[in-house]
């Protein structure tokens, strides 16, 4: 879920997808998709074995990847093959295969999970309400992403200079560079993450420990979350003192939305697989720590990518609107030096408070 992080943490994507005019056009676009996958699972539930686990985030992951593609198509606002032929294969493969497939099975879990953990409602005890449940909401969510997406990289075949496309592909260059630092808060990050699990399962009933570190270990996480996000904000920096003071209402935000959000996000994620695909009945001890520290170590590596990338876009040389949209001037941009090694301490043109608004 990199690209979402990217869409509302980074500065230049969230103004570009929380514009107004977007937003409400967004709003219309993901109505479609829910009426229409509500729809199809009252007609197809007779016919396919939704209440079989696997058959049922396949069915799912199927239907968000149709409606990526759609919302895609609508935000970019050119046909299907003329974007394939401008956005190429590799950036359709990531689109069908990620922000549809993957991406919708991933959020069907985190409904299955949910429903299961904290409303006591079992997929495997009583399919049909959380199964529609989970094709609607996957389906909406991928549909938003999608023409988020989509919008973005429609401005980008206008000219619009993007710092930081959310397709994971600057984490990629990113992580050879810092691996050091990445090794280091990795580590930390598993310790607390195991040691916290550990502890919660010595202080509450096994019956309640779903309940309980589905609640704590995103506390614990969130708390690392935002310590690495600001140390990926001062790797970029040369000199630690031209780090902003932070306000603690903007630290708490941060912490609130999106670290503890997502870290609640993953950990519940995986106590979806756990209990719908593996068939786990009652998680170990052992398997609760594993999943504490896979949260952590992913969320870690994302924070401290998207600290770095924050201070990284803020410190780019701001570019007039007129001239982001001239083709001659992107192109000289596109073939001059990456903004990476400019030595201009300029600020971004496009700001959002301390962290995230």
């Amino acid at each position: 879920m990199l690209h979402r992080l990217s869409l509302r943490v980074l500065p230049q994507l969230n103004a570009l997808v929380t514009d107004p005019t977007v937003r409400k056009r967004k709003r219309l676009i993901m109505l479609v998709p829910g009426l229409v996958a509500f729809g199809i699972y009252h007609l197809l539930k007779q016919v396919l074995p939704l209440s079989e686990p696997l058959v049922l985030l396949g069915f799912s992951g199927c239907i968000a990847m149709l409606a990526a593609i759609w919302a895609y198509r609508q935000a970019r606002g050119v046909t299907l093959q003329e974007s394939w032929r401008q956005d190429g294969t590799q950036r359709w493969v990531w689109l069908v295969g990620w922000i549809g497939l993957v991406y919708g099975i991933q959020l069907s879990l985190l409904v299955l999970a949910i429903l299961q953990v904290f409303v006591g409602y079992d997929f495997l005890l009583h399919p049909e309400g959380p199964a529609m449940m989970a094709i609607i909401i996957s389906c909406t969510s991928a549909t938003r992403d999608a023409f988020e997406i989509g919008h973005v990289q429609r401005l980008t075949h206008q000219g619009v200079v993007i710092p930081t496309f959310p397709d994971g592909k600057a984490l990629r260059k990113w992580i050879p560079r810092e691996i050091a630092v990445i090794l280091k808060w990795g580590t930390f990050a598993t310790l607390m993450g195991v040691a916290g699990s550990w502890f919660l399962f010595r202080v509450g009933p096994i019956e309640l420990q779903p309940i309980i570190q589905s609640l704590l270990i995103p506390v614990i996480v969130a708390s690392i979350g935002l310590m690495s996000f600001y140390r990926g904000e001062a790797l970029y920096a040369q000199d630690q003192k031209e780090r902003k003071l932070r306000t603690w209402l903007s630290s708490l935000w941060f912490w609130m939305w999106p670290s503890l959000t997502f870290s609640a996000t993953y950990f519940l994620v995986l106590m979806g697989m756990t209990a719908f695909v593996f068939r786990v009945e009652q998680v170990s001890q052992a398997g609760f720590a594993a999943m504490a520290a896979c949260t952590a170590m992913l969320m870690v590596l994302y924070t401290l990518f998207l600290g770095w990338r924050k201070s990284y876009e803020e410190h780019l040389v701001a570019i007039p609107e007129s001239i982001q949209r001239c083709p001659f001037v992107m192109g000289i941009l596109q073939n001059s030096k990456a903004p990476e090694t400019a030595s201009s301490r300029a600020e971004t043109q496009v700001k959002h408070g301390d962290l995230v608004k």
